[in-house]
């Protein structure tokens, strides 16, 4: 099944969910890039990726292979951070490396095969040491819970094929 992205470009269905998570962190960045983060987690940097969230994504998708439910678990992971831990601010800071982890453990959760650290951590652009320094806080922030309802899951996907038809 295909749908056609307001840009004119015929995509899969799956490559639009991408293309709507990565407008939805760009929206949500714009909104707290001007508030002061009240504090840094190890998920914050000194300075902004050079890659657009979308490209980043995009590039995880090519050398993870992992399924695409993973990427709106991996949403759904975030707001739950944001849910959980009201203190911490996801802007253009520390979005790209939330995404990595966040789908890292979605993979680990939901799909049969996957890598080891070290391979993610080559994909996403950090050291083994910062990936599993991310993986663990993520877990901490989630308070473990990585399960996800069917009526979640479909809700946000629903949600996010709507948007990415705007």
């Amino acid at each position: 099944m295909s749908v056609v992205m307001e840009r004119g470009l015929e995509e899969s269905l799956e490559d639009n969910i991408i293309y709507a998570i990565a407008k939805v962190l760009d929206e949500i960045v714009q909104e707290t890039d001007i508030i002061e983060s009240p504090i840094q987690t190890v998920f914050h940097t000194n300075k902004k990726p050079q890659i657009t969230i979308y490209k980043y994504i995009e590039r995880i998708k090519i050398y993870t292979y992992c399924s695409n439910e993973c990427f709106i678990l991996a949403l759904i992971y975030i707001d739950r951070v944001q849910e959980k831990n009201s203190d911490v601010v996801i802007n253009s800071y520390c979005v790209h490396r939330f995404m990595l982890a966040c789908i890292l453990l979605s993979i680990k959760y939901n799909d049969d095969d996957y890598y080891k650290n070290d391979y993610y951590s080559r994909v996403g652009g950090i050291t083994l040491q910062e990936l599993n320094s991310l993986e663990q806080e993520l877990l901490t922030l989630l308070d473990y819970q990585l399960f996800v309802s069917q009526n979640q899951y479909y809700y946000y996907k629903e949600k996010l094929m709507k948007y990415a038809q705007l």
